[in-house]
């Protein structure tokens, strides 16, 4: 699978395991590097801590509660 079409999941990124192709770096979300913003895109780009070698897109999630309330924490009224 090519990294731009990975996509990760916010509510599971954290724990997940990530492998570098380029580096080797192996490690859990938690250590990547997120770059971008939500208000501008639904997605934000996961780059390895150690190359900042491209790894795929953070999918951002609704909250029910938020999307009940129409609010979205990281772009405002939905």
């Amino acid at each position: 699978m090519n990294a731009r079409d990975k996509i990760f999941e916010q509510r599971s990124f954290d724990d997940e395991t990530l492998h570098c192709p380029h580096c080797g770096w192996v490690g859990p979300g938690s250590d990547a590097h997120v770059a971008g913003f939500y208000g501008l895109s639904k997605f934000k780009e996961v780059q390895c801590p150690d190359c900042n070698e491209y790894l795929g897109n953070l999918s951002r999630d609704r909250s029910t509660r938020e999307a009940q309330r129409g609010w979205d924490s990281q772009i405002g009224p939905i």
